[in-house]
């Protein structure tokens, strides 16, 4: 007969006593809501039980021998007790797969879309666990987990190895396998704490198993269950606080949790969430914009549970639905749409919000929470202007983050090369050429500059690009082939961006003079409407490279509505006059006025005329009767590799 002391009466005590503060402490801090929660609830209730039990099965143990009615209670006691106890391990598995994102439940739901065999695979843990507990309520008819002697003393039998510490320890080794798998994605507190939990309840489980003397099982899996409370039950670092939504490291860490495991996901991205000026006003030491994110965050309460929604960053919020079909996120989307088309009643003041909705379903559309961040901060464009983009429409934006990829490994893996466009005299003989970057991705394919170039400038790269084209330019002058062939200068486009930079003068120069070429034979250009944005920068840094040898040439000319005077004044030595105006001309009469007139003002202004887009060999004879001084368009040719531009020279 095992003898209990007040030691042993003392340690259950004490672990009813920690689960019950653990109790209170939970749900008096509101961490009652997510299924997590719920389950460590479940964890504390039935290891409360289980004290309980153990108390009465120690209280009443001295006088089980010789009492008909302690040694009752005796029995239920370790009836309650192995019925709740062996819920924990797998409860606690359950437990593990919350906080790893993978949400294993121990139901019989079948999720929307599951085929028959992934449905009978989710519910075998439920099978495990209804087949454990029918064997142990049977216990009292079978006695195959344990009996009693005609002396009263309890014994293990075969089941209580088998269904109980057997079916435990390959509970826990399932719970370790998918910590292991996804440990990378784990915080250093839900490591620590997962650690002490797996340590303090296999060392009780093992205790339990070859010392029944020793009863402090339940005290070590309550101490394990603090440091749950501790490090991951209580998430101030997970949170908000002022808006009670989770912030943007949380975000992260799930959705990565969620995509690596596999698991299909849809989140909704309220991006862009505009104030008026009034939003800007102080009122009692805050600003009516920290009230109205506020107002926002509690509405979005009201739409879906609060521990699916995120503040990801100023003025945007992200809701996470799982298992909603496309036409349920789609509801949710239209809901949260018409409330900001209505006035937001904030401290006695109207205010009107606007905002755009995306919605995003992984892995199908992003696959990682860094292509899900890009879908909330990156530019959309102005042709997009639904209130709620989602399924195909979000393909603009998927093309968008491709190419920005691209864009930035470009130079790195040689995707950017520079081709050449040639322009002629008017009487057919070499002038020289534009050079044109083109981009040929490995994944993409080819890029064009309409696409990469507006994305190289966001990115704050067009400087490196522009460097790169001038250096390849460089370098093909000094080959000789250029003058060789009578070229008197190659074309380089310059980015205002970059050339409105100060000291951009003296770099450039910089860069020409180490390849040792000819400032000479390079012409920098840049847009008309480009150039109309502030002349008189512009004018001294076009001044300061001319000084220097370059020759300069307004582009696209007849696209703008820059004031002529200051155009004109800007030094250029050619005036590229826009195709439109040359294809524009054969159309009309008031086209060819405005083309004669174009030529004329230039050659007044002492510049020269060079006409994009020739095509056809009437516009050279209508550019030639008006006095046009160069030629450039697919007449001659197309923009070349530098190779296929050599041979079309040579030849």
């Amino acid at each position: 007969m095992i003898t209990y002391t007040s030691t042993d009466f003392g340690l259950i005590l004490a672990a009813l006593l920690i689960c019950i503060t653990n109790l209170v402490y939970t749900i008096m801090d509101g961490h009652t809501g997510k299924p997590q929660n719920r389950v460590y609830i479940t964890l504390l209730l039935l290891l409360s039980v289980n004290s309980l039990s153990e108390l009465f099965d120690i209280g009443y143990s001295a006088e089980s021998g010789t009492s008909d009615t302690a040694f009752m209670i005796q029995r239920v006691a370790n009836y309650v007790y192995f019925l709740c106890h062996s819920l924990l391990a797998p409860m606690l598995c359950c437990y593990v797969s919350f906080l790893i994102g993978r949400s294993v439940g121990l139901g019989f739901h079948r999720k929307p879309g599951s085929t028959t065999g992934e449905f009978l695979w989710s519910i075998l843990p439920s099978i495990v666990v209804a087949v454990t507990e029918v064997f142990i309520a049977l216990n009292p008819l079978t006695e195959w987990c344990w009996y009693y002697d005609d002396n009263r003393d309890f014994h293990r039998a075969w089941g209580e190895y088998i269904f109980i510490y057997a079916l435990s320890g390959i509970w826990m080794i399932a719970a370790f396998i998918l910590v292991m798998m996804s440990w990378n994605i784990l915080s250093k507190g839900r490591k620590r704490s997962i650690a002490i939990c797996f340590l303090l309840a296999g060392t009780g489980i093992t205790v339990q198993l070859f010392a029944q003397n020793y009863r402090i099982e339940v005290l070590l899996e309550a101490l394990s269950f603090t440091g749950a409370l501790l490090f991951i039950e209580n998430e101030d670092d997970r949170k908000n606080v002022e808006m009670n939504v989770y912030n943007s490291a949380a975000f992260s860490l799930d959705l990565t949790a969620t995509l690596r495991n596999r698991i299909h996901v849809k989140t909704i991205i309220l991006r862009g969430i505009h104030f008026d000026r009034s939003a800007n006003t102080i009122v009692s030491g805050r600003l009516h914009r920290e009230d109205i994110s506020l107002a926002v965050s509690d509405y979005l309460g009201t739409v879906i549970q609060r521990y699916y929604i995120y503040s990801i960053g100023h003025g945007r919020f992200a809701l996470t639905l799982y298992n909603y079909s496309d036409s349920d996120a789609e509801a949710i989307a239209q809901t949260i749409t018409a409330r900001f088309q209505q006035p937001w009643n904030i401290n006695g003041s109207d205010f009107r919000l606007t905002s755009r909705i995306l919605i995003i379903s992984s892995p199908e559309r992003a696959k990682t929470v860094e292509e899900i961040v890009y879908f909330a901060e990156c530019p959309i464009p102005e042709k997009m202007q639904e209130p709620i983009i989602s399924g195909s429409s979000l393909d603009c934006l998927i093309r968008r983050a491709a190419v920005e990829k691209a864009v930035t490994r470009g130079l790195a893996e040689g995707s950017f090369e520079v081709y050449y466009q040639p322009t002629y005299n008017i009487n057919r003989t070499l002038h020289g050429a534009e050079a044109l970057l083109r981009m040929h991705d490995k994944e993409l394919g080819m890029i064009y500059p309409d696409e990469f170039i507006p994305i190289a400038e966001q990115l704050g790269m067009i400087d490196e690009l522009d460097e790169f084209v001038l250096r390849e330019v460089c370098k093909f002058i000094l080959t000789g082939i250029p003058q060789k062939n009578g070229m008197d200068c190659i074309n380089v486009n310059l980015s205002v961006l970059e050339c409105m930079k100060e000291g951009f003068a003296e770099y450039v120069s910089g860069i020409v003079e180490s390849a040792g070429v000819r400032k000479k034979m390079i012409n920098f250009e840049i847009t008309e409407s480009v150039a109309a944005r502030d002349y008189n920068q512009l004018a001294n840094v076009i001044e300061q490279l001319k000084n220097e040898g370059f020759q300069f040439s307004i582009d696209d000319y007849g696209t703008g509505y820059s004031n002529m005077t200051s155009l004109f004044s800007l030094g250029a030595d050619i005036i590229k006059i826009d195709k439109s105006v040359l294809w524009n001309a054969e159309k009309s009469e008031l086209g060819m006025t405005l083309l004669r007139t174009s030529i004329e003002m230039v050659h007044e202004m002492r510049k020269k005329a060079l006409m994009e887009g020739v095509e056809t060999e009437a516009q050279i004879e209508i550019l030639r009767e008006l006095g046009c001084n160069y030629l450039q368009g697919f007449f001659f040719s197309k923009p070349l590799p530098k190779d296929e531009f050599i041979k079309l020279i040579e030849k």
